[in-house]
């Protein structure tokens, strides 16, 4: 693996500077095209060499190895492209499949690259690499003469070379044609999408399963077309691998020819098979491990519908539906299971007091010496935190502390460079599906199914989890959005998309929840609704993880805060505790008409009097003491008391404030 893949990318994208130069980019296109145009037009030629070529092992042995140098610049290219548009590249190495060691180029945030255009572009950029690969030997090839005994080589090398690009253009999973179709057609997962529609319209037939019902007309359309498609495609695949074959076959062996393709065909469906048995069986046993902190799911069975989450419906961790289809009215699982709802209650439950904070020692997360890198810039410098169970944790720090990255690595939707991490027992990466199922997300770049209305927005992401639909009716009403629900979501004030946002992550009663700026675009009023729902979510045993700008709301909500600035945690404890450790003094502000400066330093207890404006300030450490020596000299109820919060706390510690704001 390449040490530091997002420089090295960094140094190529510097170099070629495609995103300054388009010229560049429609001069490689038209050598691209060129390409395909003398192959289309020689390409009699260039099959009767690759015939010869194959009767000859050393040549085709080498030009294998040429067509393995192209596949590495097709996965670069990849990484090249989407790093031109904002993307970035996490990984660059090495990796073996089906008995043969491949490059790869793994690419993060394709999703954010702004455009859907932009988005097939970077799915075509290894073909195109591809072609552009073979025009120096096009050239060399042109050159020879025709009665040179490596021009056949250089033929083979081209007509392999155009196939195996034009191949990746296919719409099947998982090659660039897939992924281009599927950013073209804004959808994220046709093929299994694809796969569990095609499930439920054969379960409907055989009246055992609700149907489609879930699914809207477009998804109807395009997941049913895919599977058309697919079909259509994997049959023409057949014939061409069979025509192929009995070309380059012996004629005593043409039977072969047809039923070798058809061979490794059900060879490929049943090891696809025994790896969806694999995931399966390991799946039971992780559920088993958690049983009574997690209800048993099982991969593998029909789900919802899918719409391209770019960045996703409220960025909720989108999980494969647990065994329950769209749309079926008894849910697999209560919105919070009694006996594990009981279980996290059960302090309350001894001491008869009434629901409260019920943190527990419980770790559900937990961070050791966790390192994050992009380039040379570190992210994150060994942050070590325990969540626990139960617990209102928040995430504080100027933008660039590295708070989004922390989180996001906790979600598991980035790696860690180092150090380990743990959410809920298991690690967050690789993505699974059970584990991701029990948490919710919320981001301030929540995406939705726009052109949707709130409520069927929310019935699509049910679906998805196979979640009670009544879970709808419960997740507005709770955010205060049910006169909202048969409005259109782009109709929707910027406040009302957040509170959709919280909605959705809420839907499927998740025992984790992450929240990034919650309260962000509300109004005062709506604000505090939020803040009550939190409490009660907080009072019901659920953990949240919530990042904010807001430090009053942090204050008021949070049992403990960690304060992260230059990607390490600089304070963590309670907001009291912070307050406290801050050791700042009271301010008491009066009219500056009613007593001088000089007059209150006289007062016992006194370390301190200012004018600011038409008001004197008074800083003291013994507040009761200088308010009874004050009742003497002014009117009392003309005297404001103000004591050090969290701000203060927060911007001594960060550096952005060296006295106590009043």
């Amino acid at each position: 693996m390449v040490a530091d893949a997002p420089a090295l990318m960094d140094r190529l994208h510097r170099l070629t500077a495609l995103d300054r130069r388009p010229a560049l980019l429609a001069v490689l296109t038209a050598l691209a095209v060129g390409v395909l145009a003398v192959v289309a037009v020689s390409a009699d030629t260039l099959w009767r060499q690759t015939v010869q070529t194959a009767e000859q092992p050393v040549l085709l042995f080498a030009v294998g190895c040429v067509l393995w140098c192209s596949l590495a610049l097709h996965e670069l290219a990849h990484g090249l492209f989407a790093r031109t548009w904002g993307g970035r590249v996490s990984e660059i190495g090495l990796r073996w499949i089906l008995g043969a060691t491949y490059l790869y180029c793994q690419v993060d945030d394709v999703q954010f690259l702004g455009s859907r255009a932009r988005k097939v572009a970077t799915a075509c950029a290894g073909v195109l690499a591809n072609l552009l690969f073979l025009v120096p030997f096009y050239v060399i090839w042109l050159v020879l003469p025709a009665d040179a005994q490596a021009r056949p080589a250089f033929g083979a090398l081209l007509l392999l070379g155009v196939v195996t690009g034009l191949a990746n253009l296919l719409p099947l999973a998982p090659l660039d044609g897939y992924r281009a179709l599927g950013h073209a057609l804004g959808v994220s997962g046709l093929a299994e999408g694809s796969r569990t529609f095609t499930a439920l319209a054969a379960r409907a037939l055989l009246r055992r399963g609700p149907g489609l019902r879930a699914y809207p007309p477009r998804l109807r359309l395009l997941y049913g077309g895919f599977a058309l498609l697919t079909a259509a495609q994997t049959a023409a695949l057949l014939a061409l691998s069979g025509l192929v074959l009995r070309q380059l076959l012996p004629d005593g062996m043409a039977l072969l020819a047809w039923w070798l393709p058809t061979a490794l065909l059900a060879a490929a469906l049943l090891l696809w098979g025994l790896g969806n048995l694999g995931r399966r069986l390991r799946g039971r046993r992780t559920e088993g491990g958690t049983e009574g902190r997690t209800e048993s799911r099982t991969e593998g069975r029909p789900q919802g519908p899918a719409e391209d989450r770019t960045p996703g419906p409220a960025r909720s961790a989108a999980p494969t539906s647990p065994s329950a289809e769209p749309g079926q009215v008894t849910g697999v699982r209560t919105p919070l299971d009694p006996a594990r709802k009981g279980e996290m209650n059960e302090p309350h439950a001894q001491t008869g007091t009434a629901p409260g904070p019920v943190a527990t020692t419980e770790p559900v997360v937990v961070l050791d010496g966790v390192i994050k890198r992009y380039g040379e810039v570190t992210a994150l410098d060994g942050v070590s935190l325990t969540v626990r169970r139960g617990e209102f944790f928040g995430i504080l720090g100027p933008n660039g502390a590295g708070k989004t990255t922390l989180v996001e690595i906790v979600e598991g939707m980035r790696e860690a460079d180092g150090g380990t991490v743990s959410l809920l027992g298991q690690s967050p990466w690789p993505r699974d599906t059970a584990l991701l199922a029990r948490i919710g997300v919320q981001t301030q770049a929540s995406a939705f199914f726009a052109r949707l209305t709130a409520g069927e927005h929310l019935r699509t992401v049910a679906a998805l989890y196979g979640t009670d639909p009544d879970a709808v009716r419960i997740a507005l009403e709770r955010v205060g959005l049910t006169e909202k629900e048969n409005a259109r979501v782009d109709h929707l004030s910027g406040g009302q998309r957040q509170r959709l946002a919280i909605a959705t992550a809420l839907l499927h009663e998740p025992e984790l929840i992450f929240l990034d700026e919650p309260t962000a675009a509300l109004d005062p009023e709506a604000r505090r609704e939020l803040w009550a729902l939190l409490r009660s979510l907080r009072s019901e045993g659920r953990t949240i993880v919530c990042t904010t700008h807001h430090l009053d709301e942090a204050e008021a909500l949070c049992d403990r805060v960690a304060i992260v600035s230059g990607g390490r945690i600089i304070a963590l404890d309670t907001p009291r505790g912070l307050i406290r450790a801050l050791a700042a003094p009271a301010r008491l502000m009066l009219p500056a008409d009613e007593l001088t400066a000089e007059a209150a330093l006289a007062l016992p207890g006194v370390d301190r009097a200012t004018v600011e404006g038409d008001e004197l300030v008074l800083e003291t450490s013994a507040v009761n003491h200088v308010l009874t020596a004050l009742g003497d000299l002014v009117d009392i109820e003309s005297v404001t008391v103000r004591t050090a919060t969290l701000e203060d706390a927060y911007l001594s510690l960060t550096g952005h404030g060296t006295e106590h704001r009043s």
